[in-house]
């Protein structure tokens, strides 16, 4: 049992080392940008039955996409970004320069990774990749930090004063609700 923990951990270590060597440098998105000129999307498990054809070299950087894309789910979270839900899974729409595309995560009777080249429609919706090679902090993530803390300061002080737990769960479920609500009126009446 525990050969198999160190192992288990030295992999955790290599994969954490992989992704930071990924998205320290541009040289993975241009392989994307390059290997994807005939392609608008692929899956990581595209050529598990088909190795052939594409090469060892391409192959080995296709079974990287699960790397990127936790490196990018790692730096949404701390920046409080949050990925586009489709059906089973999310996507993280990136951009480098003039290239805009989704990493994404589909679950089902496994897990894939995939990416999907995209138009822009508006830089807003995109993360910058240099955001994340430089591991550039988000200008709200300091204000963000300070809102979340006074609620968690207040949701404290006001069970400290006797409300159950219970209550205020109740009613923070009911308030995030009617929030949800309200911006899905807001998108069907844009629409």
């Amino acid at each position: 049992m525990d050969n198999w923990f160190d192992k288990y951990i030295e992999e955790q270590k290599r994969k954490a080392e992989e992704t930071k060597k990924i998205l320290s440098n541009t040289d993975y998105i241009k392989w994307l940008k390059e290997f994807t000129q005939d392609k608008e999307r692929f899956f990581d498990d595209q050529w598990l039955y088909n190795p052939e054809e594409i090469s060892d070299f391409d192959r080995e950087n296709v079974g990287k996409l699960s790397l990127i894309y936790e490196g990018i789910n790692k730096y949404a979270k701390e920046n409080y970004i949050y990925p586009t839900y489709r059906d089973i899974g999310n996507f993280y729409k990136i951009k480098l320069d003039e290239f805009y595309f989704e990493i994404g995560i589909l679950s089902g009777q496994g897990v894939v990774f995939c990416f999907n080249k995209v138009s822009c429609e508006t830089d807003e919706e995109f993360i910058d990749f240099s955001d994340i090679m430089n591991n550039k902090k988000q200008e709200n993530v300091d204000q963000i930090n300070y809102e979340l803390d006074f609620l968690a300061n207040t949701i404290i002080t006001t069970h400290n004063n006797g409300v159950p737990l219970d209550a205020i769960a109740s009613t923070f479920d009911s308030t995030i609700k009617s929030l949800k609500e309200d911006e899905f009126k807001k998108l069907v009446r844009k629409k």
